[in-house]
């Protein structure tokens, strides 16, 4: 049986697709799958994504992220929107979230948890990286299938947010570009455990 370690070993930053191999929707599915099942701090979830595969929001995408190759031969990106706005203490969103949480039990304590956290942190970058906890799976989803990957952090949010139509409130957190990969996996270089 295959270990997860053998995905997590063979995954790496593709900077190179095949543009003309597109993905499924099925294929999308599994990957929105593979990050809707992420783990969240306070089972808030506080992300979106925007699967894209047309060629002109595309070329948009790629632009907001400088053009770097591995956007512009992207077959399809998925777009992981932070949910900022969502995430005031006193919202229906996350008083929703708390009692999906709780499971039946005692909202009190996360909530009094939650609310000790946004008065120390900043929600927007602490949002953004949740999202990454979601992008993560995703991309270990994406080399278990067979597909490329290369997380974007590089781009210009507000082109970015444009391109997408987001609303005020909702934040571009990372875009996963995917496709057939088109070049060899390199040589794994990291650090040792030690």
């Amino acid at each position: 049986m295959p270990q997860l370690l053998d995905a997590i070993q063979q995954r790496f930053a593709c900077r190179a697709f095949h543009p003309d191999r597109p993905l499924t929707a099925t294929q999308l599915a599994l990957l929105c799958e593979a990050g809707r099942l992420a783990p969240s701090a306070f089972g808030l979830e506080p992300w979106r994504f925007i699967p894209v595969t047309d060629a002109a929001p595309r070329a948009r995408i790629a632009g907001a992220c400088f053009d770097q190759p591995a956007a512009t031969s992207a077959a399809a990106f998925i777009v992981i929107v932070a949910l900022v706005a969502a995430l005031d203490p006193d919202s229906d969103y996350v008083r929703a979230r708390f009692e999906a949480e709780a499971r039946g039990g005692e909202v009190a304590p996360i909530d009094a948890a939650y609310r000790a956290l946004c008065r120390d942190t900043p929600l927007a970058a602490w949002a953004q990286g949740q999202c990454h906890f979601a992008a993560a799976q995703m991309l270990l989803q994406a080399t278990h299938m067979g597909l490329g990957s290369c997380p974007i952090g590089g781009f210009d949010a507000a082109a970015l947010a444009q391109s997408l139509s987001l609303a005020p409130g909702e934040v571009p957190a990372l875009v996963i570009a995917l496709g057939q990969c088109a070049e060899p996996a390199p040589a794994r270089i990291r650090k040792p455990l030690e």
